[in-house]
């Protein structure tokens, strides 16, 4: 689940950006929820930028901004803990 902070750009600039209080709180009922991999966007060196484990909790695939800086993910497994990461990876 992605969550994108709204920029005002273009033809929308009478509005003002999603406050980031807003997006934290998103993600924190989205993980009470029991979603995994909740991450949130356009907000450059925020914690929850990154993909997380669901087990382990550590960080599996580290991103700044829109760039990947490590994937911890090794044959669809959190390197650290082992455990299975949904989705396809190659």
């Amino acid at each position: 689940m992605h969550f994108s902070r709204f920029h005002p750009n273009y033809k929308m600039l009478n509005l003002p950006p999603t406050p980031i209080e807003t997006l934290e709180r998103t993600y924190e009922i989205a993980t009470a929820e029991g979603l995994h991999y909740v991450t949130l966007g356009n907000v450059p060196g925020h914690e929850h930028n990154s993909t997380f484990c669901p087990n382990c909790r550590k960080n599996i695939i580290h991103r700044i901004h829109f760039d990947v800086r490590e994937n911890s993910v090794v044959d669809g497994k959190c390197k650290f803990c082992g455990y299975r990461i949904a989705g396809i990876w190659y």
